[in-house]
């Protein structure tokens, strides 16, 4: 039996109208967490704030040392991979880490001008970690290994106290939020029932400050 041309191309249209909603469904489950950060009084260098996931991107950054300053206060890498540090300064730099807390120590030795050494991170997960540089002791960055793509580095700033952050396409199914600051108390939200959550930032077990979670 002949099939009607139009009838025809008129289920093809049909199914190809099914498969791209199909296909868009894992969007409709995704959900966005925002938040706002408040210091009570001067705030740190820097902290990232992440969602655990069994999802993961590759992170192999570059760092650069211009001006006697690494080019960020933060870096993202997974643990197994590389990262790469640059001098594009006028000076030589060292470049080292010592965590024994982390397992996490090495030295890149001299670094000329225009010099670059990679270093392979195998440390702890979820981790982070100082770097600094021997020759200029008030350098510093930091190492955070973490395999989550849902995650924030916050840089923040002196004189100002209160930041935002965004997280989008989070999975719904996500029940934590982790906010991590060098040298500050660890600290995890459960995403329990309701939307909105807020938990006391800490150092040493004392109190430094608010961080307020929603989820959308």
């Amino acid at each position: 039996m002949e099939m009607n041309p139009a009838k025809t191309a008129k289920t093809k249209c049909l199914l190809t109208i099914l498969l791209a909603n199909m296909l868009a469904l894992p969007a409709a489950f995704a959900t966005e967490i925002t938040g706002t950060i408040s210091f009570i009084k001067k705030p740190p260098m820097v902290g990232i704030v992440y969602v655990p996931s069994s999802q993961s991107d590759q992170y192999a950054p570059i760092i650069d040392q211009v001006d006697k300053q690494f080019t960020s206060k933060m870096a993202v890498v997974n643990a197994g991979n590389l990262v790469t540090f640059k001098n594009s300064d006028d000076v030589e730099h060292n470049v080292f880490a010592n965590d024994t807390s982390q397992s996490a120590k090495f030295d890149v030795g001299l670094m000329s001008p225009g010099g670059e050494k990679k270093i392979k991170v195998d440390w702890d997960k979820n981790s982070i970690v100082r770097v600094g540089c021997k020759i200029h002791p008030k350098m510093r960055t930091y190492l955070a290994a973490i395999d989550t793509p849902f995650h924030q580095i916050l840089e923040f700033q002196k004189g100002t106290q209160e930041y935002t952050f965004s997280i989008k396409n989070v999975p719904a199914d996500s029940n934590k939020v982790v906010f991590s600051i060098p040298k500050y108390d660890l600290l995890t939200v459960e995403l329990t029932s309701g939307s909105i959550w807020t938990a006391e930032i800490t150092k040493k077990g004392k109190v430094r400050g608010l961080l307020t979670i929603n989820q959308k």
